[in-house]
């Protein structure tokens, strides 16, 4: 037990989908409690906070800096009680209908480089006109 889960092991792909869970519990409960705030989307608004795929996760905030320094403070939290670390290095920002200097900022504060669209994401064209 002290040697922990090594790559390969049978568990592992469990304990991995069971940790996505607690970051689509996080996720959610900071959006009931209004620490962040999904984008309306559709013809019924729905309200869509994030998406999970396999170990992608795509985040939708309102672009407000508050809801970005809470969002900072949920990785954070996710990374310490989980084990697993937010890629720094993949992770990318893409901001819509903001001035340069606030996309900058907020790329700041999530530490994630900023991103144009279109971009390809999981082999599909987004924002593509």
């Amino acid at each position: 037990m002290k040697r922990g889960l090594r790559q390969g092991d049978p568990l592992s792909p469990y304990l991995f989908v069971m940790m996505a869970e607690v970051l689509n519990k996080l996720l959610l409960k900071a959006a009931e409690m209004g620490f962040i705030q999904g984008v309306q989307v559709g013809s019924r608004t729905v309200t869509l906070t994030h998406l999970q795929f396999a170990d992608d996760t795509l985040i939708f905030c309102e672009p407000k800096l508050e809801y970005l320094q809470n969002l900072k403070v949920i990785l954070y939290c996710f990374q310490s009680f989980s084990g697993l670390t937010v890629n720094y290095a993949k992770s990318g920002l893409v901001v819509i209908d903001k001035e340069d200097g606030w996309a900058a900022r907020a790329a700041d504060i999530l530490k994630f480089k900023l991103v144009q669209l279109p971009l390809t994401y999981l082999g599909v064209l987004l924002g593509a006109i």
